[in-house]
């Protein structure tokens, strides 16, 4: 899990830090003031470490290994390695070194900081991007453009996830949230994925069954919590991290959607989301008191052509004043006079 995070001289960062993550962390900011790109830049960490398999860097870093910045000499085949630049592949690279520093921690509490040696660490929770768009109407699509080379839009924040639907896992009984014993039902059926085609079909609780694509985009968007939960990618050794989750949905359905959240990240899901939906930061808020669990909100607020993050705020402690939450009561005045 992520613990601490900072990053200096990024794009529209001077000096972003954030201390203290919980298990549910929500990134709340006007447009164009950076939560993507924060959300991105801690799933590329996390993505890196989980997918190292060479044990032999002895002499890198998280920072050197995330920037590129060594070359390991694999005497066993005779050639050079060099890692995939992540930043790159999910549209994070500014041509130039990226001054970061970060902290994280396995599910054996054993700590790591960025200038720590990476030679050994047994980082083994599993990243995963949640886009803003929904994925499940356009998996196929989008492996046929990353297949074939053509230049889509769609970074890895979108092929990684659909890699992984599509792979076979192999998942410790252990591992799996018992909260899915208990079915969560916001669509009145289920998804399923067709394991010879890789068609995503909806099956109502009527009976009927409808393809993927010709169903509600708030069935889409929600599919992909059961998808990744029945193709063992979902488990108590995960990151999510979700980009405007309110995309598409009810305002209803954006309040069960916060509870359901909430209660995996209870079983050890950690959970990062970038909002701007007043919404979203309420219901969070409301859950965050009610059940006295600490949910951490950052603020990303522009100043001067820079962004600066305000908080941690603990929502179960106290819900802070902030531009959204002002613009929504604002609205509400104007619609009275």
């Amino acid at each position: 899990m992520i613990q601490n995070f900072e990053i200096r001289d990024y794009r529209q960062f001077k000096n972003a830090k954030f201390n203290n993550f919980a298990n549910v962390n929500l990134f709340v900011g006007e447009n164009d003031t950076g939560k993507t790109t924060i959300l991105k830049f801690l799933y590329c960490i996390s993505h890196q470490l989980k997918n190292i398999k060479n044990k032999n860097m002895r002499v890198c870093n998280i920072f050197q290994y995330i920037n590129n910045l060594y070359t390991f000499n694999n005497f066993q085949y005779g050639v050079s390695y060099t890692p995939t630049y992540k930043l790159k592949n999910l549209y994070l690279y500014n041509e130039s070194t990226i001054d970061f520093s970060i902290s994280v921690v396995n599910s054996n509490n054993t700590i790591i900081n960025s200038n720590n040696k990476i030679n050994g660490y047994n980082y083994d929770y599993k990243p995963l991007f949640i886009p803003a768009k929904e994925i499940l109407s356009i998996m196929n699509s989008i492996i046929y453009l990353k297949n074939q080379n053509i230049e889509s839009g769609f970074d890895d924040s979108y092929t990684d996830i659909i890699y992984e639907i599509l792979a076979k896992k192999n998942i410790d009984e252990k591992e799996l949230l018992s909260f899915f014993k208990n079915k969560y039902d916001f669509y009145n059926g289920n998804i399923q994925i067709d394991k010879n085609t890789n068609a995503v079909n909806y099956y109502k609780n009527d009976g009927n069954i409808y393809n993927i694509n010709i169903t509600a985009e708030g069935i889409k968007k929600l599919g992909i919590f059961e998808v990744l939960h029945s193709t063992g990618n979902l488990t108590k050794k995960s990151i999510l991290f979700i980009d405007e989750p309110e995309n598409s949905l009810h305002p209803k359905m954006v309040r069960e959607l916060m509870r359901f959240l909430v209660d995996i990240s209870k079983e050890g899901v950690q959970i990062f989301m970038a909002s701007h939906n007043s919404f979203v930061l309420n219901q969070l808020s409301n859950i965050a008191v009610k059940d006295n669990y600490p949910i951490n909100v950052y603020f990303f607020i522009k100043e001067d052509n820079h962004t600066r993050i305000d908080g941690a705020y603990d929502l179960s402690k106290e819900f802070p004043d902030n531009s959204i939450s002002d613009e929504a009561y604002d609205m509400f005045v104007e619609s009275k006079s």
